[in-house]
C-alpha cells in the first residue's frame, strides 16, 4: 500500500514538474523568482518599478493556431550577445502552441517586449528574473493594449501589439480592431491592421475588408492595399481588385493594381489589361502596365506585347515597350529584336 502511495505521489510531482517545464523556459544567469500574479498583470508589472534595476518579467500563453517564429538557436541572450554566440546560431522554425511574453521592467515601467519559445533557455545577464503564474490571457492583451497607446516609445508600441496578436481569445483580435480607429496615431493604426490580417484569420481579413472600404484615410488605405496580401482568406484578391478599379484616391489605386499583380498573377491579368487600356486617368493607366510587368514572367510578356502592338494610347505603348525592355523572357527580347527591324 505504502508503494502505491508512493508511486501516485512521484508521478504527481513528475507530471507536475512536466507542465511547469512546458510553461517556464529554462532560465541562467538570474536570480529567478517564481510568483502568483494574483494583484493582475498591470499591478505587478508596477510593483516591479521600484527595484532600483532592471529585472526581466515572464509569464505564458497559448498562442493562435499556425503560429511560429523564427527563433534561432538553443540560447536567448536577453541582455545582448556576443558575436561567437551569433556565430553558432542556427535557425529553428517551428509551429508553437504556447509562447513566452517577456517583458524589462525599469524606473520608468516596461521598456522592452519579446515573445519567445518556452524550448529555448533564457539568460537574464545576472538581472532578476520574475516568472509569473496565473496571468490570464484577457488581463495580458488588456495591460499590452495600454502599454501599444503608449507614444512615448515606437519599439515597445510594436512589441506590445505583436504580443497581443499571438493570443489565442477573441479578445485580442478586438483589441487590434480597437488600435486601428481613426483617433489613433497612424503609425499605431498601421501596425494593429498588419498583424489583423497576418495572425487573426478571417475575422482579421473582415476587419481589413471594412476599413479598406469605409475608413477616410487615403494615406491608411493605401498601406492596408498590402496588408490584403498577407491574409489567406481568398476574397483578398477581389478586394483589391475591386480598389483598384473604385477607390476615391489614385495612390491608393495605384497601391492596389500593384498589389493584385502580386498577389492574384495571371487571375487579374484581364482587369489590370482593362485599366491599362482605358482608365480615363494617364497615371493609373501607366501604372496599370507597370503592375502587368509584375505578372508571371509568361503572362507579363504576352500581355505587354499585346498592348505594346494594339495599346489606343501612344503612351501606354511606349511604356509596354519599357517594361518589355527590363524583361529577362526571351519572348520579350524577340519582340524588341522584331520591332527594331522594322
Amino acid at each position: 500500500m505504502r508503494q502505491l502511495v508512493r508511486f501516485a505521489v512521484l508521478s504527481f510531482v513528475l507530471s507536475t514538474a512536466a507542465v511547469t517545464f512546458a510553461q517556464q523556459p529554462a532560465i541562467v544567469h538570474a536570480q529567478l523568482v517564481s510568483k502568483d500574479a494574483s494583484k493582475g498583470l498591470a499591478a505587478e508589472l508596477d510593483a516591479l518599478k521600484h527595484e532600483g534595476a532592471p529585472v526581466w518579467v515572464g509569464y505564458s500563453v497559448a498562442v493562435v493556431p499556425g503560429f511560429h517564429q523564427g527563433w534561432n538557436g538553443d540560447t536567448d541572450y536577453l541582455e545582448g550577445e556576443t558575436r561567437a554566440d551569433r556565430e553558432e546560431r542556427q535557425a529553428n522554425v517551428k509551429d508553437q502552441g504556447v509562447a513566452a511574453v517577456l517583458l524589462r521592467v525599469d524606473g520608468n515601467g516596461v521598456e522592452k517586449i519579446r515573445v519567445e519559445s518556452p524550448e529555448r533557455q533564457l539568460d537574464a545577464g545576472g538581472l532578476k528574473f520574475v516568472w509569473l503564474t496565473g496571468v490570464g490571457a484577457e488581463d495580458s492583451v488588456k495591460t499590452l493594449l495600454g502599454m501599444a497607446k503608449e507614444k512615448d516609445s515606437r519599439r515597445l508600441m510594436n512589441g506590445a501589439v505583436f504580443a497581443i496578436s499571438i493570443h489565442a481569445i477573441p479578445a485580442a483580435t478586438q483589441a487590434l480592431i480597437g488600435l486601428t480607429a481613426a483617433e489613433n496615431d497612424l503609425g499605431l493604426r498601421e501596425k494593429a491592421a498588419f498583424w489583423l490580417a497576418n495572425q487573426r484569420g478571417r475575422e482579421g481579413f473582415l476587419a481589413i475588408k471594412k476599413l479598406v472600404r469605409e475608413d477616410g484615410d487615403a494615406a491608411f488605405r493605401e498601406k492596408l492595399t498590402f496588408d490584403l496580401t498577407l491574409t489567406k482568406e481568398p476574397e483578398a484578391v477581389g478586394e483589391l481588385v475591386r480598389m483598384a478599379h473604385e477607390d476615391s484616391a489614385v495612390k491608393v489605386r495605384k497601391q492596389a493594381q500593384f498589389w493584385m499583380a502580386q498577389k492574384g498573377g495571371k487571375v487579374v491579368a484581364g482587369d489590370l489589361r482593362t485599366m491599362a487600356e482605358n482608365d480615363p486617368e494617364l497615371s493609373l493607366r501607366k501604372s496599370a502596365v507597370f503592375a502587368i510587368s509584375r505578372l508571371p514572367k509568361e503572362e507579363a510578356t504576352t500581355q505587354l506585347i499585346q498592348l505594346a502592338q494594339t495599346g489606343k494610347d501612344p503612351a501606354v505603348r511606349k511604356q509596354a515597350v519599357f517594361w518589355l525592355g527590363q524583361s529577362s523572357d526571351p519572348k520579350a527580347l524577340d519582340y524588341l529584336t522584331q520591332l527594331l527591324q522594322k
